[in-house]
């Protein structure tokens, strides 16, 4: 009985000396793990307070640099003063390390997993145009558009981008004056409507890092031209064009086919449907003048066909849906 009460007392007391020696430090911040597990992600011009959730005698805290190649080669570095339960890191000068800390307490020693200061990777801003169908022509570069007509411009990484200042021409100085003129007021969302001409671009800050900001320069602009240009039709009287920007079309008012075109054009690279919302209902490619089009699963009601030639002259034409 005695026998086995010492083995059972070594035991325990093993179990305790086992136990003492598993310590294993965890670091913590308070941006670890908010965008990617094991990481800390900060913005450029920030730092971060690293620490551990438990206290130890002594602390030493290591660096190694980010390495592309699984596994990583890059040495472990101890950080001279590093010594302390706190560590600050920033993002000028420890962006991609990986960091861990070792520490001592009596008989245990240990070491943390490691975690990586990441800096916050974003997609540069660019502008996305959202044109009505029908009411718009390029040329060299910049876009006509019918009055009437309205142009959305979206920022193609809304969710990454915050705060947005719109111009409706290039500002003289980024980021612009408060009373630059360009600037149009009260614009600061991810989009912005253009219903009068301008040279239109934006300057965004990302949403995580809002002392992050982006302007990708002049070049990213979309110049809009908005008049009564000669491919238009009156978008608030539903008045037909001119002739000479119409073809022949029959039968109309239609059921079941449509032909439209002349014969000295032969061939039509692009014919569009459009209804009067201005929503593409139907195109076809390398359209013969002689064919038919089938329009027998149409809504009844009025619709505009948009025809371009293979010199590039645009024709519009309203037809009816029977």
């Amino acid at each position: 009985m005695k026998a086995r009460l010492i083995f059972l007392s070594l035991l325990f007391l093993s179990a305790l000396n086992l136990k003492a020696q598993q310590c294993t430090p965890v670091i913590t911040s308070p941006r670890l793990g908010t965008m990617f597990q094991n990481e800390v992600v900060f913005c450029n011009s920030e730092s971060e307070t690293l620490s551990t959730t438990q206290t130890y005698a002594t602390y030493q805290w290591y660096k190694q640099e980010w390495d592309w190649q699984t596994p990583n080669t890059n040495p472990w570095v101890a950080i001279s003063g590093a010594t302390s339960q706190t560590l600050t890191i920033n993002g000028s000068s420890d962006m991609l390390y990986y960091f861990k800390v070792v520490v001592n307490e009596n008989d245990c020693a240990g070491e943390s997993e490691p975690i990586l200061a990441d800096g916050y990777v974003y997609g540069l801003p660019f502008m996305m145009a959202d044109f009505q169908p029908g009411t718009y022509e390029e040329v060299n570069g910049e876009y006509n558009v019918c009055n009437g007509a309205s142009v959305q411009l979206n920022d193609g990484f809304p969710l990454v981008y915050g705060i947005h200042t719109w111009f409706k021409c290039v500002p003289g100085t980024i980021p612009a004056s408060p009373t630059d003129p360009c600037i149009i007021p009260g614009e600061t969302g991810d989009s912005y409507t253009a219903t009068t001409s301008g040279n239109y671009g934006f300057y965004a800050c990302t949403q995580y890092c809002p002392d992050q900001c982006e302007f990708l320069g002049d070049f990213a602009f979309i110049k809009l031209n908005f008049g009564n240009w000669n491919f238009c039709e009156s978008l608030s009287t539903g008045e037909t064009k001119p002739k000479e920007n119409s073809l022949s079309i029959y039968p109309n008012p239609a059921t079941q086919v449509l032909y439209i075109g002349r014969e000295s054009d032969k061939k039509y690279p692009e014919v569009t449907i459009i209804d009067m919302s201005g929503k593409l209902i139907q195109q076809k490619k390398n359209h013969q003048y002689n064919e038919a089009i089938d329009v027998s699963s149409l809504v009844p009601g009025t619709y505009m066909i948009v025809s371009k030639s293979a010199d590039g002259k645009l024709y519009r034409n309203k037809f009816i849906k029977k």
